[in-house]
């Protein structure tokens, strides 16, 4: 027996060395091939996640390529302006662009815009004029396709992609488009924040290295992926995972051999100790000793009991205090661990052998546990004591609590906001109290009868469910519940499915927010996007998507496509939409409304007039279309309406009793009666219809001629009538125009620009100051407004002339009356753009000016905004030259255009006249107070004198008066009268 014990002494603990030996060996090395097989995985995903960043960022940056050419305009004046406005913004919504480049017809470089910061470009404004092969490509005038090219810049030290296409192969005069990218700089940020310093990785394109990031070990775990396209080009990727510091196998396989020593060495002590032991020993021992509690014997000793025996754990569980409490009775002992009470239950034990239990709060400072577990029973004539901490159970149990509490709070908390859980049926058996907040149902109630408040699910209801069952997050989505006040509430959920260990759904978590203000915002955004804000119709814009729409339904109907089936939309996704049910019609009829003497009512009574008559037209129009049809404001006066599934017949027969319905209309304004019509062109929408763009200007056209006819009737425009594009009407006014600049047909009016801020009895003494306004005299038509011969001058390149006749005419009106020159302080010209770039009608006002006996210091001349800024350059000479022979200047329409204070300070102008569309509402809008409010002291800031435009009444005029604008100009502090009127006006006057 004897024997067999020492054999196993030595033979059980080497049997558990080698057996634990092999195990940790096997371990490291099973670590270290799952590592590399991690290491492995990870850089596959990584890099993938990589590459489709990298084809995403390339997908949407050549998407917006695409969008920027087909929204180029077929008609922009100036297409450099309008590519510069484009390409900014499109730089600073989408990052990674170093340059774009529009190259004209002829392949020469028109304009390079570049971003302002963070990008390095090899491509800037000192290529432009240069040929297209200076950046680098060669482009195709009819190729559909982007071609792209990889260079690299000595001088940025930086590999840049370029690629390009025609703006349009099928209309090569748009010119070409091209991008430029900084590759390194862009590799850098996005690989750098994807891959992150834990990867070496290599791109590769075109042979060469574009990027790398440490330095790839050939260990068996580099990960090289399929090509991909990136910006038209073809690139290679290849990653790898970067080694751990500690070789985790072989640190285990080190340690495991230690561990295996020493436990088979402490195995041998033991069971050689065993030996020299008898069983009940042994077993008490092990007992013992392989207890977690400390394990106390006490045996009954005068109403008191002693401690028989301790194990070695309660020396650990009572140290600090291990010997004091050795030498004390059990009543000492609880006594000096303040818990005396726990002595007479001990007794109680004794007495009845009933055990007992429980968990004490220890609020002694002489031992560590905070809270124990103790337990009693008897054995024997003594009594058993266990004691077990149970400190780091109590205190996770009351951090957990504290959690859950903090955790309620926040989550009851949240406003507009509030969690649930689902069934996997999709039943609520939870949610937060923020539901209360909500709906005004408690979270009781909303559980028990959720179903009872829902008003509307999403279409895609079954989709969302079926995404879930897969265990996958769906998108979030908006449910409609009905309060407990009766209002209807928009809320959107964001679910969470929950997955046992087999990957089936056990049950839904989620978040869930009020969201009805939202999209109420949303949908009066998008109202207010698409419907003019004055009348509530559509405006151009809404109309422009629906014209277009109208004439793809056209051509796709008369599209043969075998069995295919058309359908109507049953309803409306959401309330502010402008969709509405397409009408799959043979033809359409588009309607070109312009008001006639609508200009009349402005001049007389002012805008707010004005406005009142549009709103009332609208009503009239509205009679007279019906749910299918189309009725926008497109301009100021013009209105447009589609007629759908109507024939030519019918919709005439609609318009005779419109125009009769205007006729006998009556708009009454200040005691003033009006009487108004519309002159209206008429044109078919079929399928021979080309565009949208020559659509409108047909029908513009017949608008004209009806106007030309007699106004207040329709004029239908027909496949022969092409050439109206200029009509009779249009003639007869070029015609008087020409007449007039030959014959001084033209005649000056003129209106006051009074001080605001002079006492009413010192305004007789105040020097005038006036601007000289323009009108065309059409013999047998009478006067013709600006608003008719201006555009027309300004098309057939006739306004440079115009602005010398008024310049030389003004001053002759002057020069013939020496005594009004005294009474005047300013005269304001005004002058087109086109002067402002002439050279020739730069010298040529110059001379007049010094041929004149009109003081220099007497004439102003004005200059829009929109055109100051356009030629800047040109602006700033023409100001200069004249400036220097004492005239002064004005910005005009300031606001109306760019609106840049850059511009107004490198601007040299004595006068900033804010422009009509704030000034008109100014007592009513607090947007436009508070604008005019800023220009007016900023201009001020700069030493300039500001002017309001169309001051309409004297409530305008007050509002002016108390910001301190120094001048105002509208109907209500002067009315337009003829130059010729005011010049002897003021002479009768001095004379008498």
């Amino acid at each position: 027996m004897l024997s067999k014990l020492n054999h196993r002494i030595y033979a059980l603990p080497t049997v558990l060395f080698l057996f634990l030996s092999l195990l940790f060996v096997s371990a490291g090395v099973f670590i270290q091939n799952d590592e590399r097989t991690a290491r492995i995985s990870k850089a596959q995903s990584v890099a993938e996640q990589a590459k489709i960043s990298l084809e995403v960022f390339s997908s949407e940056r050549i998407q917006a390529l695409h969008n920027l050419m087909q929204n180029w305009p077929t008609f922009e004046p100036n297409q450099v302006d309008w590519f510069n406005a484009q390409a900014l913004s499109l730089m600073g919504m989408q990052k990674g662009f170093s340059s774009l480049v529009f190259i004209d017809a002829n392949g020469e470089i028109a304009w390079v815009a570049t971003p302002s910061t963070g990008i390095k470009t090899r491509i800037d404004n000192g290529l432009i004029g240069k040929p297209m092969e200076a950046l680098g490509l060669n482009i195709s005038k009819f190729s559909e396709d982007l071609e792209s090219r990889l260079l690299y810049s000595s001088t940025a030290e930086h590999h840049f992609i370029v690629m390009g296409r025609a703006i349009s192969p099928q209309e090569p005069k748009h010119g070409f488009l091209v991008a430029g990218f900084d590759v390194q700089t862009i590799l850098g940020v996005m690989l750098g924040e994807l891959v992150g310093p834990q990867f070496n990785f290599q791109l590769q394109g075109d042979n060469e290295i574009l990027f790398q990031s440490g330095e790839l070990l050939n260990d068996g775990s580099i990960v090289m992926l399929e090509p991909f396209t990136f910006l038209e080009r073809e690139f290679y990727l290849t990653m790898q995972s970067q080694l751990s510091p500690y070789n985790a196998g072989l640190l285990i396989i080190i340690i495991g051999l230690l561990m295996s020593a020493l436990v088979s060495y402490v195995l041998h002590k033991q069971l050689k100790g065993a030996v020299n032991l008898s069983v009940s020993q042994q077993r008490y021992l092990t007992a013992s000793e392989a207890s977690l509690d400390a394990l106390l014997i006490y045996q009954p000793a005068d109403g008191d009991f002693s401690l028989v025996e301790a194990n070695s754990y309660s020396r650990y569980l009572f140290r600090g205090a291990c010997d004091a409490l050795r030498a004390m009775s059990l009543a000492e002992q609880t006594r000096f661990l303040g818990m005396y009470d726990q002595f007479e239950n001990a007794k109680n034990v004794a007495i009845n052998g009933v055990p007992y239990e429980a968990h004490v709060q220890v609020i002694s400072d002489k031992i560590w546990p905070e809270w124990i577990k103790i337990q009693v029973v008897k054995a024997g004539e003594n009594i058993a004591i266990t004691v077990r901490d149970i400190t780091e159970r109590f205190r996770a149990q009351h951090d957990l609590k504290r959690s859950e509490e903090k955790y309620r709070r926040l989550v009851d908390g949240m406003h507009r906001h509030f969690v649930y859980t689902k069934t996997v049926e999709h039943n609520f058996v939870y949610v937060s109290a923020g539901i209360k907040k909500i709906l005004g149902f408690s979270a009781e109630e909303f559980c028990a009868n959720e179903s009872k408040y829902v008003r509307q699910v999403p279409d895609e209801t079954f989709d969302i469910r079926q995404t879930i069952a897969r265990g996958e997050k769906p998108e979030p989505y908006v449910m409609r519940y009905q309060g407990k006040s009766g209002e209807l509430l928009a809320i959107e959920f964001s679910d969470t499915p929950i997955v046992d260990d087999q990957g089936l759904l056990v049950a839904v978590e989620g978040i869930a927010r009020d969201v009805t203000k939202e999209i109420a915002l949303q949908e009066e955004v998008y109202f207010q996007a698409n419907h003019d804000q004055l009348t509530g119709l559509f405006n151009r814009y809404a109309f422009d998507e629906k014209l277009r729409e109208i004439l793809e339904d056209i051509q796709n109907l008369n599209e043969p496509k075998g069995d295919e089936k058309y359908s109507t939309p049953a309803g409306f996704e959401k309330v502010a939409s402008i969709e509405m049910p397409r009408a799959y019609c043979k033809q359409s009829v588009m309607c070109f409304i312009d008001m006639d003497r609508f200009k009349l009512v402005n001049d007389s009574c002012g805008h707010p007039a004005g406005d009142k008559l549009l709103k009332e037209i609208s009503t009239i129009f509205r009679q007279y279309v019906n749910g299918q049809d189309l009725l926008a404001r497109i301009g100021g006066d013009e209105f447009c309406i589609i007629f759908r599934n109507q024939s030519l017949d019918e919709v005439t027969k609609r318009l005779d009793k419109l125009l009769l319905a205007i006729s006998n209309y009556r708009f009454v304004y200040d005691d003033k009666l009006f009487f108004v019509g519309a002159s209206i062109g008429v044109i078919e929408i079929n399928e021979t219809t080309q565009s949208a763009e020559a659509l409108i200007k047909a029908a513009d056209n017949a608008c004209y001629k009806a106007k030309h006819l007699g106004r207040n009737r329709y004029f239908v425009f027909h496949d022969n009538d092409s050439q109206m594009a200029i009509d009779d009407s249009e003639n007869q006014v070029l015609h008087a125009l020409h007449h007039a600049l030959q014959n001084d047909g033209f005649e000056l009016y003129s209106q006051a620009i009074m001080p605001l801020n002079v006492p009413n009895q010192d305004m007789a003494s105040h020097l005038q100051h006036y601007e000289i306004l323009l009108r065309l005299n059409g013999r047998e038509s009478g006067l013709i407004s600006p608003g008719l011969f201006i555009p027309l001058a300004e098309r057939h390149g006739l306004m440079n002339k115009v602005d010398m006749w008024v310049v030389d005419n003004t001053l002759k009106t002057l020069e013939s009356n020496p005594a009004h020159i005294d009474n005047v302080g300013k005269v304001a010209i005004n002058l087109s753009g086109i002067t402002l770039g002439d050279e020739m009608a730069l010298h040529k006002i110059a001379k007049r000016m010094q041929s004149t006996t009109v003081p220099a210091e007497k004439i102003c001349f004005e200059i829009t905004e929109t055109t100051a800024v356009t030629n800047l350059s040109a602006a700033k000479h023409f100001i200069s030259t004249l400036r220097d022979l004492g005239c002064s200047f004005a910005l005009d329409d300031f606001g109306a255009g760019m609106s840049s204070f850059t511009y107004l300070k490198n601007l040299d102008v004595d006068y900033v006249k804010i422009d009509g569309s704030f000034v008109r509402n100014i007592v009513h809008d607090p947007i436009d107070h508070a604008t005019v409010t800023a220009i007016n002291n900023i201009a001020h800031s700069m030493g300039k004198q500001t002017v309001a435009e169309f001051v309409v009444d004297n409530a305008t005029a007050e509002v002016l008066r108390e910001l301190k604008v120094d001048f105002g100009q509208g109907f209500a502090l002067d009315k337009p009268k003829p130059l010729a009127h005011r010049v002897q006006w003021r002479v009768k006057l001095a004379s008498a």
